[in-house]
């Protein structure tokens, strides 16, 4: 099919409410358009993109979610940094720390892996999902740095008036320790996100369970579950999930 009949023909669907996409994307415009209304229905303003990796929930938000206020992306693994830094200069909205954020202020030794997406301060599991062995092997190790946000929120808000804050979290099993170290900073976030894992993929890690009952005694609830990794089975190995304020 043609450029010019694709377009008219999505341009004839969407006049009456409907788009035509791919199946494989199927999964993530539903993220997308749930993240679109939650983002408008809060007036989210302000984005802390806790385990930015390379950019990708970045560009996830800019150009699905269509969110074009403020980003505060945290990112210790230097490489990653590196790219992080040189794709901001083109986006005056995007500013990158070069830190991790956890439960203490500390300097801690983070796995880098075979791939980037998977680096981590926890150590590999292998025993149940054999597939993401090879992806999911050390190759190296880095002294990083960790903040509390509780210690930093302050000179955050100092620096960039935060309000309306959505809090994303994808830091490969070190999500619950971000938590714990924002438990006064947790009351301003209006709504945010985490990834759970359903099967583990690290040593140690903390269950969906265990991070659901810790943020709905912080008064979160569950506003939508999308599913992140499956297995050659489908099963879903991990999912990002979605929790309002309740308070605010």
């Amino acid at each position: 099919m043609n450029n010019t009949l694709s377009k008219i023909i999505r341009s004839v669907v969407n006049r009456f409410g409907y788009e035509i996409t791919k199946c494989d994307y199927l999964e993530m415009k539903a993220f997308a358009w749930h993240l679109r209304k939650l983002f408008t229905t809060l007036n989210i303003t302000c984005v802390l993109d806790v385990g930015a990796n390379t950019g990708g929930y970045r560009n996830f938000l800019r150009n699905h979610v269509g969110f074009d206020g403020l980003i505060l992306s945290f990112e210790p693994v230097q490489k990653n940094v590196e790219q992080l830094v040189t794709l901001a200069k083109t986006d005056l909205n995007w500013i990158i720390y070069d830190f991790a954020l956890g439960s203490e202020d500390a300097k801690k030794e983070i796995n880098i892996m075979q791939s980037d997406q998977m680096c981590s301060f926890l150590s590999p599991h292998h025993e149940i999902i054999n597939e993401l062995k090879v992806s999911n092997t050390i190759i190296d190790n880095q002294l990083v740095s960790i903040r509390k946000l509780d210690s930093i929120i302050s000179m955050l808000n100092e620096r960039h008036k935060l309000h309306n804050i959505y809090l994303k979290m994808d830091t490969q099993g070190f999500d619950l320790e971000v938590i714990k170290g924002a438990e006064k900073t947790l009351p301003l976030v209006r709504a945010l996100q985490t990834e759970v894992s359903i099967i583990p993929v690290y040593e140690n890690m903390p269950a969906f369970f265990e991070i659901h009952k810790i943020l709905s005694e912080s008064n979160f609830d569950i506003t939508g579950l999308f599913p992140v990794t499956r297995d050659s089975y489908q099963r879903v190995i991990e999912f990002d999930c979605v929790m309002i304020n309740k308070l605010n």
